[in-house]
């Protein structure tokens, strides 16, 4: 079963209900064991509750022990009720782990990889201001477009959402994406997160489309995975995703040689700013180049792949059969 969003008008097509005899009905599905606990709740208070109310039995594996939840009722509404609430509470507790993986559109173009060096060597050279050193900047082989964050517990989310990306390509964007193939972005121009070009915490460069479609393409995959209850969407109140790609981030002075830092900050690690003031006023109009967007990887955060990217769990080409 995936944990479709809450808000879904179409949430009950999701529940695979079986009649299993004598009048009563049956789901069963997997959950990752990191959200038990929240289901069963303190001494059982939590399942005992949703089995009351939709009168219904929640069989949940004993710890150390594989298998699937299985809840039995008496009729498709009873199921479906305890099924809805136990993905609530999966939804509510999923956000509030850390995320392990991403969505993103690699940006390790040789091209751009060589504009970005050139970039960093300039200003290392010509940009003496407090907080800018070689530490911050991106590895080039690491440069990509975000699409959307998430967490995946264990083995069987992974595989989960690595069908659903593979769904995603067929059934969403090479619909949308048909007659805009190959599809090229520029990277042109920087921009940053917060209001103070003197207080900087991540400078970024801005994707530029002619079409839109890259737009398009993440909003899609944002919607898709939201309504699977696995990327937050309207994340930081935004309708959109923010299409950026990361030059300089001052927590990447916190990194170890084969990690990625999180970044959320902590009391050992407080998130620092930089002054971008004069790389603004020097490069604010810098061209990275163009390249083609032809993959979306699944990556594993914290890792770094063969090639210098990030490990990937699954990957989906954009081109054309």
């Amino acid at each position: 079963m995936e944990f479709r969003g809450v808000d879904d008008d179409e949430l009950d097509d999701n529940f695979e209900i079986i009649e299993v005899g004598n009048g009563r009905y049956s789901s069963s599905f997997h959950i990752s064991k990191h959200y038990i606990g929240s289901i069963i709740g303190k001494k059982g208070i939590m399942k005992n509750r949703i089995e009351r109310d939709t009168r219904t039995i929640i069989k949940i594996p004993r710890m150390g022990e594989a298998g699937n939840v299985t809840i039995l009722g008496p009729s498709i509404s009873n199921v479906k009720a305890a099924c809805r609430r136990i993905n609530i509470i999966v939804i509510s507790s999923r956000k509030k782990q850390r995320c392990t993986h991403f969505l993103s559109i690699p940006l390790n173009d040789p091209h751009i990889m060589k504009s970005f060096e050139s970039f960093k060597q300039q200003v290392l050279q010509e940009c003496n201001n407090r907080g800018v050193e070689e530490a911050i900047f991106i590895e080039q082989q690491k440069l990509h477009i975000t699409i959307g964050v998430m967490c995946l517990m264990d083995q069987e989310e992974r595989q989960q959402v690595s069908k659903l990306l593979c769904n995603a390509k067929d059934s969403i964007l090479m619909p949308l994406l048909k007659d805009h193939l190959p599809l090229r972005i520029k990277i042109k121009g920087l921009s940053y997160m917060n209001d103070d070009p003197k207080n900087i915490k991540i400078l970024y460069g801005c994707v530029q489309d002619e079409h839109g479609m890259t737009q398009k393409l993440a909003d899609a995959l944002v919607e898709y995975f939201s309504n699977a209850g696995f990327v937050e969407k309207g994340e930081y109140g935004r309708d959109n995703v923010k299409l950026h790609v990361t030059l300089m981030n001052s927590k990447f002075k916190y990194r170890s040689s084969e990690d990625e830092v999180d970044k959320r900050p902590t009391r050992r690690n407080i998130w620092e700013t930089f002054d971008g003031s004069e790389i603004l006023n020097k490069f604010g109009d810098y061209d990275f180049g163009s390249a083609e967007v032809n993959v979306i990887h699944l990556s594993q955060r914290k890792t770094v792949g063969a090639d210098g990217y990030y490990q990937s769990t699954c990957v989906i080409s954009l081109n054309k059969d």
